[in-house]
């Protein structure tokens, strides 16, 4: 039983005194009779279910006001138009019922008003209105034509109206520009099913509309002139299906079509054009510009597409799907004037058309005017056997009829009529159609942005392969011991209570009273690896300390930090309060942990406290907020994954799969944790019911294939409460830049990869490439998951590396000038390093600036540096080290061997290598070419020396060219390292850079070089020219016409454009 609550001055209430991004939440279950519109009153205010529930225990809305004798009255239930300037409004699961009760419409306004003046991103998902007293279920307004940016999705409409003449109602009506219509399920409209006023720029895309007991008078219009004067430029309507009648007769063997007893037929599928609905209303205006593709048809229409009184649009590749019949005659409310053509298909007037791109089988008309004046027979075997949405039959195995013309005399059609039906395509064909309906039909729950490629379970072969992988993680060591976690579970509870007494104590600083001070609370919560449950042997726990707001950033360095130096177990404490987000890192019980802090603007944490209601983020610094949103990110993937188990296994795979390829690093270009994490949490959405070897198999498949830059999402974009900035490629242009754009989840929407570079993109896409290939071979028997596995090959790639090496005399000093990255600090959502101005976080920099470079088609950065500690004797050898030239002796060299001695010092140097692709010779070239990358070198040197705490007297960098012949033996493991090529001495060559431990050596050519300065003060770096590369003819890198791998395909009856179509931002 249903309770009544007649609340609507309480709810409306709460709207106006709660203030912008209040969410007023309705009871699951529940009947509102409300007795006037409930009106959001302020931005990013939204209206929802508990829980939001997306089926019948949606809360209800029932307009239940006054009625008028003179036809006005309560006709709307959500108002979002009266509101002016209130952007990011939205209504969200719950049910709207207009409670018309099949009496005359009234002189209103929709069921759901929204848009409108000055308002732009309001939202309408997961809704379901039916039934309204006024001209439609849903309208998005256009205001003063300053409506933009509208989202309505995911929805199910109707039946709205009656077909009874003047007392129709739209499904959709959308008004307002640069909008999105999508995934909508209109049943029972019939005005239009979705009518787009122009609304220049809207997107109407993956819709269903079809009838069951009512004449629809248009699926899709494209008509009205008014408000945007007929401009329907940017609006495309494409991928839509569209169902009219169907015989509701028995059906009999080898019979096409039967009788529909209600008459349901659409009059046009899709209407272009004034003159097709209005006649002369308008005079020689004209609809304009607009786009109509891909649409499909099935059952019984009159015309599925009419056109008449339009210029410059492009309508093509629409399609007859199953048996589509059509059939219908004048009626008694065609003008003297109007002489309706016969029921065709496609029909255009090329008398009031022009510059038209339109598909080959169109009909040419002598009249398009009045086209809704026709009339569906009056009984009659005119309707084609099929299915629509609303019944599960299947659609039987018929022939396909013949074509034929109608009558044209009268509103019932004799037998002979039967000349007037024309049948679609086959019946395969069709159940195709409806095999798609039932999958948007199962969508309104689906994971993520679009619906899924497949929900089939996974073969037994997948099934058998992905026991093999798990014992392939596990011979990989991924897993950590039961003993190792037992202890990180002890250790974190030790924090909790650290936490709690940490906060204690300053509060009783504070002054609050013992009893205040003991509920003051705080709590942690884990993210990364850790939280998402795919950390290993030794990895640290990203944990966020949650403080109330009397505990400042300053207290956790004061006092928290001097906590954990005495804390039981403790091996190492070192805090970082001027990070980009402060960290203290520590090791207890040989667990590593990093801890971020955040203060929340309440004045206790409750143990129960949540951090997924995005208001917490209110009255936040930055710093705080990027410390809140690596934990709300985490379990935002969590709860976007249909199977976590799953997920997990998968992503260990990924993990270790980018590690050994060397591509697991954000700083570098390449991804780092969360991206991947992202990236599988998306494969999972696409196969909710996959298990990890069919996940991983179908991960490099699609990655490969992605069009990028099309994001990869989880969920649509959200606004929130904050002012701050929300990836949105629209607004801004450094968001358009992004190459491979992997958005986060939690609010405020992030790119995490905007450090992909083109370089980068490519290496990613070959490893995609190349591990689909792999896994193919591991499906059907013929390799094993451990050459996925397989080291990178980096250091054998490329004939030519850059070295980039920066040194330093102190060992606190060089860990941030080289890079605070190598640490390994995951931060926040968008695993972002130190803004130091460090060395590392600045190779990307120089990589980018590489591609411009003539002759170079890749700059391969490798993902991490290789740290040294030498120990000199000398200022002769302080300056070749800090260049890169450490002999055999200065190597071996230990710190007791130099204590005491004068003029020792330690050099702490870090190396990192950028590979460089070099193009082929063309051939007629003639004699050695150059590579000039004086340039790119030399802007590294001078941004990486703006950092603010360079020091030229202690720090140094060099960057220089070596070959591969060149390279250390500390790039290579253990038997790894070739053979060294013997290095032919040709004109001009040089000498072997070989240095003898006796004697000091020439400098290498470098791109900066080493000036003579005291050597206890290490400065390498500045200023003269570099030397021009010379070029022997090999070409290197990533060139897929080099690779011997087939181009990667998914399993037949799957399509990547499922995953990838444009979904947009809300």
């Amino acid at each position: 039983m249903l309770l009544v609550f007649e609340v609507t001055d309480r709810l409306n209430a709460l709207l106006q005194n709660s203030g912008p991004g209040y969410i007023l939440q309705l009871c699951p279950s529940q009947t509102y009779f409300i007795q006037a519109p409930l009106a959001f009153q302020a931005e990013n205010q939204e209206i929802s279910t508990l829980g939001y529930p997306t089926g019948d225990e949606r809360a209800l809305l029932v307009v239940n006001g006054t009625i008028n004798d003179d036809g006005t009255g309560h006709s709307t239930a959500v108002d979002g138009t009266s509101c002016l300037s209130c952007s990011g409004l939205k209504l969200r699961n719950v049910q709207i019922d207009g409670a018309r009760r099949g009496a005359p419409p009234l002189n209103g306004g929709a069921n759901i008003e929204m848009g409108g003046e000055k308002n732009s991103d309001h939202v309408v998902e997961f809704v379901h209105s039916y039934d309204p007293r006024g001209w439609s279920c849903l309208h998005i307004a256009e205001g003063s034509l300053n409506c933009n940016n509208s989202l309505v999705q995911n929805n199910d409409i109707g039946p709205c109206g009656s077909d009874a003449f003047q007392e129709w109602a739209d499904g959709i009506s959308m008004s307002c520009t640069s909008s999105t219509v999508r995934n909508n399920m209109i049943q029972g409209a019939t005005d239009g099913g979705i009518v787009v006023f122009g609304s220049p720029g809207t997107q109407v895309y993956n819709n269903t509309i079809w009838v069951l007991n009512h004449t629809l008078l248009g699926g899709i219009n494209m008509v009205d002139y008014d408000p945007f004067n007929g401009d329907f430029a940017g609006t495309v309507v494409t991928n839509n299906t569209i169902l009219g009648g169907f015989a509701t007769s028995t059906e009999e063997p080898d019979e096409t079509r039967g009788n529909n007893f209600e008459g349901a037929i659409i009059k046009m599928g899709i209407a272009v054009g004034p003159r097709t609905w209005f006649g002369q209303k308008f005079g020689d205006n004209v609809s304009s510009s607009g786009v109509v593709t891909n649409n499909q048809f099935g059952g019984a229409f009159t015309y599925a597409i009419a056109v008449s009184s339009a210029v410059n649009f492009t309508i093509e590749d629409n399609l007859l799907i199953g048996n589509t019949s059509f059939i219908g005659a004048r009626g008694p409310n065609c003008s003297d004037s109007d002489s309706p053509p016969e029921p065709a298909p496609f029909i255009v007037d090329p008398n009031n058309t022009d510059q038209m791109n339109l598909q080959p089988n169109f009909q040419d008309i002598g009249d398009g005017d009045d086209l809704t004046c026709v009339l569906p027979p009056n009984g009659g075997d005119f309707w084609p056997f099929g299915v629509n949405p609303s019944n599960t039959t299947q659609p039987s195995n018929t022939t396909q009829p013949t074509n034929s013309q109608p009558e044209t005399g009268g509103h019932d059609l004799s037998p002979g009529a039967k000349a007037g039906i024309a049948i679609g395509v086959i019946l395969g064909v069709f159940a195709i159609g409806i095999a798609t309906w039932f999958i948007r039909k199962r969508a309104l729950n689906y994971y993520g942005v679009t619906p899924p490629i497949s929900i089939g379970e996974s073969s037994e072969r997948e099934k058998e392969v992905t026991a093999t992988l798990m014992e392939e993680l596990r011979r990989q060591n991924v897993f950590e011991s039961e003993a190792e976690s037992r202890t990180r579970e002890i250790v974190l509870g030790r924090v909790a209570s650290l936490v709690k007494k940490f906060v204690r104590t300053v509060s009783l600083a504070r002054g609050l009273s013992e009893a205040a001070a003991n509920t003051a609370g705080g709590k942690i919560f884990t993210f990364g690896s850790y939280r998402l449950g795919v950390h290993g042997p030794g990895t640290d726990i990203d944990t966020l300390c949650v403080v109330p707001k009397h505990v400042s950033r300053e207290d956790f360095f004061d006092v928290f930090e001097p906590m954990l130096r005495e804390a039981e177990g403790v091996t190492e404490v070192s805090g970082v309060p001027e990070a980009y987000v402060p960290i203290i890192k520590t090791k207890i019980s040989g667990i590593p942990i990093d801890f971020l802090m955040a203060r929340l603007a309440l004045s206790s944490i409750p143990d129960d406290l949540s951090l997924a209601d995005d208001n917490l983020l209110r009255n936040l610094d930055e710093r705080c907020v990027r410390s809140l949103n690596g934990s709300r990110v985490t379990d935002e993937i969590l709860r976007l994954v249909p199977n976590v188990q799953v997920f997990r296994d998968s992503l260990r795979c990924i993990k270790l799969w980018a590690t050994r390829r060397a591509i697991y690093s954000n700083v570098n270009g390449f991804l780092g944790g969360v991206a991947w994490a992202m990236l599988v949490a998306r494969i999972c959405q696409l196969y909710p019911n996959a298990i990890a070897g069919a996940i991983v198999s179908r991960f490099f498949i699609i990655m490969y294939q992605w069009t990028w830059p099309q994001p990869v999402l989880l969920k649509q974009i959200e606004d929130g409460p904050l002012q701050v900035r929300v990836w949105n490629p629209k607004l801004y242009p450094g968001d358009r830049s992004h190459r491979m754009p992997i958005i986060t989840p939690a609010y405020p929407a992030m790119c995490a990869t905007h450090n992909v570079t083109a370089s980068t993109q490519m290496i990613m896409t070959e490893e995609f490439k190349k591990g689909a290939d792999i896994v193919d071979k591991v499906i059907v028997g013929k390799a094993s998951w451990s050459e996925l596995f397989e080291k990178h090959d980096f250091f054998h790639k490329y004939r030519y590396y850059l070295q980039v090496i920066a040194s330093s005399g102190n060992s606190d000093l060089h860990m941030k000038w080289s890079s605070f990255y190598t640490q390994k600090i995951r931060l926040m959502l968008t695993s972002q390093v130190f803004r130091s101005g460090t060395v590392e976080s600045r190779i990307r920099q120089l990589v980018m600036k590489l591609e411009y470079v003539d002759s170079l088609t890749l700059a391969h950065p490798f993902i991490k540096g290789f740290e040294q500690v030498s120990y000199c004797l000398s200022d002769e050898e302080v300056q070749l080290v800090a260049q890169g030239e450490v002999s055999d002796a200065i190597a071996n060299r230990k710190k007791e061997d130099v204590d005491g001695k004068e003029g020792a010092s330690p050099v702490y140097s870090t190396t990192f290598y950028i590979g460089l692709a070099i193009e082929p010779k063309q051939p007629g070239t003639v004699g050695p070419r150059r590579l000039d990358i004086s340039y790119p070198t030399t802007e590294f040197t001078k941004m990486v020396k703006q950092w603010e705490h360079f020091d030229d007297s202690k720090m140094g960098i060099v960057v220089r060219h070596i070959r591969i012949s060149g390279l250390p033996d500390n790039v290579f493991d253990a038997g790894e390292r070739p053979q060294k090529l013997v290095q032919k001495r040709g004109k001009g060559t040089g000498k072997s850079s070989d240095i003898s431990p006796h004697k000091p050596a020439k400098k290498p050519r470098s791109s900066t070089t080493t000036p003579e300065v005291p050597l206890k003060s290490i400065t390498t770096t500045n200023s003269s020219t570099p030397t021009p590369v010379s070029l022997a003819p090999m070409a290197e890198g990533y060139s897929s016409k080099d690779l011997n791998v087939k181009s990667p395909q998914l399993p037949f009856g799957e399509n990547v454009a499922v995953a990838t179509r444009p979904v947009g931002a809300s």
